[in-house]
């Protein structure tokens, strides 16, 4: 498991601290931050039901379970990356380094790194945390998304499909262009890409 020093936003003194970005991590890795955040997550979720918030205001991806998702790592296109601070993952990423193609000029037919799923810990979440701890979690993942892109040969290139709360993070802060909802997912979800050009964009301003 290859780590790295970076920085994160702590909420809490309004600075920032230094944490880890494991870019290799294990089904074990996985089975253990849901652990934490599992329970956490749905806790919060219940609280925010009974409060009354509207469903607009209710995380997305509450019933997301990395346990689950651990097993994918057992596949060899497949890369789990996270970052740790104080000793628990503040977020984790999942990675598809095969089998998709750019749809944007002037990438169109070049392979991509797609992002199947990528998610803070729920306490560094607006959702579903008032006071969240950290922050620039999600911004982190998704510059070590496009730096893997680039080293897998892909020169930045990236997709995924977002839930709609996070559209705008994607299309503003992350640089993707928004290509319209994907009648073949089967969540009807909008799909971004992330081309060789608005990568380096990006990092620039990363």
């Amino acid at each position: 498991m290859s780590e790295q020093t970076i920085q994160i936003i702590d909420h809490g003194t309004g600075g920032v601290v230094d944490a880890i970005l494991h870019d290799e991590l294990d089904a074990l890795a996985l089975i253990e931050a849901e652990k934490a955040w599992g329970p956490y997550r749905i806790e919060a979720t219940r609280r925010l039901i009974k409060n009354g918030a509207p469903p607009d205001e209710q995380p997305q991806h509450w019933h997301w379970n990395w346990e689950k998702k651990s097993s994918d790592l057992n596949l060899l296109a497949y890369r789990g990356i996270g970052i740790e601070c104080e000793g628990h993952m503040q977020g984790l990423m999942l990675l598809r380094t095969a089998g998709t193609i750019a749809t944007l000029n002037p990438d169109v037919g070049k392979s991509l790194v797609y992002v199947p799923y990528i998610e803070s810990a729920p306490w560094n979440t607006k959702a579903l945390e008032p006071h969240p701890r950290f922050g620039g979690i999600g911004i982190r993942l998704f510059e070590a998304a496009v730096r893997v892109s680039m080293a897998e040969g892909y020169k930045g290139r990236l997709g995924l499909h977002s839930l709609p709360q996070a559209e705008r993070f994607y299309r503003d802060i992350c640089k993707m262009q928004d290509c319209g909802l994907d009648a073949k997912n089967p969540e009807n979800l909008r799909y971004f890409e992330l081309t060789h050009d608005a990568s380096s964009t990006f990092l620039k301003e990363a």
